[in-house]
């Protein structure tokens, strides 16, 4: 099993790697600040998100959040690995695109606001690589 992972791994490009694991905890952000700071009253604990075509959140994907990726804010966000992988790590993200209104910003088209932003946090998220 070690081996076949091992064999994967040299297989794929490392920056496809990379890619996929920012991917997964951008999508997994997204549904924390959706159910968090968008719809607070209609979600508790143990409601789960409606994914089916059409739904709200998939609205808000598409309008809201999706727009992210062009201002890089996921590699502001998520410098390394090591950024996304304990809970306080991603409950800082979490309160940094919250604070921040930065998914608001984007979709006003307060481009030089959220330039800004995104220095402030790649700052602010720049101790996850001064680890390296």
């Amino acid at each position: 099993m070690i081996e076949l992972e091992k064999e994967i791994k040299e297989r794929i490009p490392n920056r496809i790697l990379q890619l996929d694991w920012r991917k997964e905890i951008a999508y997994s952000l997204c549904e924390l600040y959706y159910t968090q700071f968008k719809t607070p009253q209609r979600y508790s604990a143990n409601q789960r998100i409606d994914l089916r075509p059409g739904s709200d959140f998939n609205i808000f994907m598409e309008s809201h959040m999706k727009p992210l990726d062009n201002y890089h804010i996921w590699d502001a966000l998520f410098p390394n690995e090591e950024s996304a992988s304990s809970a306080g790590a991603l409950d800082e993200a979490l309160r940094l695109l919250a604070e921040s209104k930065i998914v608001d910003r984007i979709y006003s088209g307060d481009i030089i606001t959220v330039q800004k932003l995104i220095a402030t946090i790649r700052k602010k998220r720049a101790k996850y690589l001064d680890n390296l």
